[in-house]
């Protein structure tokens, strides 16, 4: 990988040499035509660039404000973008054109942009401060953000899939509610107590699978499965991946306790698990944080969270968000400075207040105003989302995530179908990912 300062070294050395050139170069340094390394003492404007919605940008702002106050002389002004491949393309299009913002929010693109040399690694930043990672994130968390042994991102928003559960059904049913140390079969067992069904319809669905890929990829790793081994090659028709996925489908196809794609389709265009777990036709669903807004405005709905089971380990995905320096930054330790603002208890305690989402912070998640926020309309097990935070896997990142996940959704589908088996369908995935992987060397 280049190095982050390779514009100045090639620089230095094409003039070494010469006298003349490192006065040229001490001239340029001074009059600060480069990035500089040390935090600047006027004033300083910077960009950060985000993706999101009103509330994204209202919450983002509030943050910035009170960074602002911790630093006087910096400024930071807000760009928000859709997100999604727009906002990584047109993000890696302005760095690559010398154009690019001081602070960026990246996700699975990560990966992408550090191995183009566009964000740079934060270790020494992170030394300096003296940060401990693993005690404010997580141990898994930090690990999401890094690449090739440095960490390119500080994580800044990380809400665990966790399980949303209605409670009345439950009762109904004379079910215990959920917790961490249920395994598959008590999933199975409850999911089948939970499916209702009058008439030869379905009233009530005990569990939902679909083919997004942090549900059936949880299962993989619950089975002790992994997508890509140490050396990133794919190892994706191992036998305990095989054995997941075939358990996973037949959750639907031969238990009947969950709808098939046809099914959901019955139910009408883009509804899934968080529109039928809100009109009251599903008993258990896998989502994240964002639902708990839906939730809490359907009047009559009881329901609660908890974490995921786990089946020969524990394991769930998370959505989760970091904070990046571009290289492009003529102020990166000044850019630092607000990232690491935004990642402390002060700065991440708007994302609770605003119910934006669950904060990276663990800290901030096992604080009152996180367990018990305002907002509330009932009372929730918030404390689902930092009891997961070690139950997290690294999903497989890498720069051609996106070809990745494109081969998955093409093999998926035909599995959720019934018309492949998991082991076909895993069997094809592999071959598609050897390419893929292999065209990347």
């Amino acid at each position: 990988m280049p190095s982050v300062t390779a514009p100045r070294s090639r620089l230095a050395t094409a003039l070494v040499g010469s006298a003349v050139a490192l006065g040229v170069l001490t001239a340029l340094a001074a009059c600060g035509s480069g990035p500089s390394n040390e935090p600047s003492k006027g004033k300083v404007e910077l960009t950060m660039s985000v993706w999101g919605g009103d509330v994204d940008k209202k919450v983002y702002n509030q943050r910035l404000r009170l960074a602002e106050k911790e630093y006087p002389n910096i400024k930071v002004r807000l760009q928000l973008s859709p997100g999604g491949e727009e906002y990584s393309q047109k993000i890696s299009t302005a760095i690559a054109g010398g154009k690019g913002p001081d602070i960026l929010e990246l996700a699975e693109h990560t990966p992408a942009f550090a191995s183009k040399n566009q964000v740079l690694p934060l270790d020494d930043y992170i030394q300096q401060s003296k940060l401990d990672l693993g005690n404010m994130f997580g141990e898994t968390v930090p690990k999401i953000f890094a690449y090739e042994g440095k960490q390119y991102a500080i994580p800044d928003r990380s809400g665990a899939m966790v399980l949303y559960y209605n409670k009345k059904m439950f009762d109904d049913a004379g079910a215990d509610y959920p917790t961490a140390e249920w395994t598959w079969d008590d999933l199975l067992a409850a999911a089948q107590k939970l499916t209702i069904r009058e008439n030869g319809q379905v009233k009530q669905w005990g569990f939902s699978t679909i083919s997004w890929w942090p549900y059936w990829m949880t299962f993989m790793y619950q089975n002790g499965g992994r997508i890509l081994d140490d050396n990133n090659r794919p190892v994706v028709n191992s036998p305990e991946n095989v054995e997941a996925m075939q358990w996973y489908n037949d959750l639907a196809w031969k238990h009947k306790v969950a709808p098939t794609p046809r099914d959901l389709a019955n139910y009408g265009q883009g509804v899934g698990p968080d529109q039928l777990f809100a009109q009251g036709k599903l008993a258990m669903e896998i989502t994240g944080f964002w639902n708990i807004a839906a939730a809490n405005t359907v009047k009559g709905l009881d329901w609660d969270i908890a974490p995921l089971w786990k089946g020969k380990q524990p394991a769930t995905s998370a959505f989760f968000n970091g904070l990046a320096i571009s290289r492009t930054s003529k102020h990166p330790a000044d850019a630092w400075k607000v990232v690491e603002f935004l990642s402390s208890a002060e700065g991440q305690r708007p994302i609770i207040d605003e119910a934006e989402d669950a904060p990276a912070n663990l800290e901030v998640q096992r604080s009152d105003a996180f367990l018990k926020p305002k907002w509330a309309t009932r009372e929730v097990n918030m404390g689902a989302f930092a009891e997961s935070a070690s139950f997290i896997y690294v999903p497989p990142l890498t720069p051609q995530w996106n070809e990745m996940i494109k081969v998955f959704s093409d093999n998926i589908e035909p599995m959720m179908n019934n018309k492949a088996t998991p082991a076909k369908s895993l069997e094809t995935i592999q071959q598609r990912l050897d390419q893929v992987m292999s065209q990347s060397k």
